[in-house]
């Protein structure tokens, strides 16, 4: 992809989940302002290295300590998530953009490793 195309849909994504988290009764001041950048950024990462998000999701060859290492991520996140959003709904979408942006990054690193 180009990157004049996934920047520009970075940038449309990002402003798009700011906007929701702006319209939410209980957006707290500046609060929804960090939520554009970090979605920008996290689609871009996303965007960049997908086929490192492929290599990773192979379905065939998975151990059993893959899965409970993916469990536990997937519910520590989804707990925090919860909360968070119990807190705000700005909260909670930059709780969910934290953790996709982590796993943005570490594909990202993963994908740069020699094979």
């Amino acid at each position: 992809m180009r990157p004049s195309i996934r920047y520009l849909a970075s940038l449309v994504v990002g402003l798009v989940v700011a906007g929701v988290a702006v319209s939410a009764p209980d957006a707290p001041g500046l609060f929804p302002v960090a939520i554009a950048p970090l979605y920008a950024a996290t689609t871009a990462l996303v965007l960049r290295h997908r086929d490192g998000w492929k290599r990773l999701f192979r379905f065939g060859d998975q151990r059993w300590s893959d899965r409970k290492r993916g469990a536990l991520g997937g519910g520590i996140g989804a707990l925090s998530f919860s909360l968070l959003l119990s807190l705000s709904v700005p909260a909670g979408i930059t709780g969910i953009g934290l953790m996709f942006f982590g796993q943005a990054l570490t594909v990202a690193d993963y994908e740069s490793l020699p094979e």
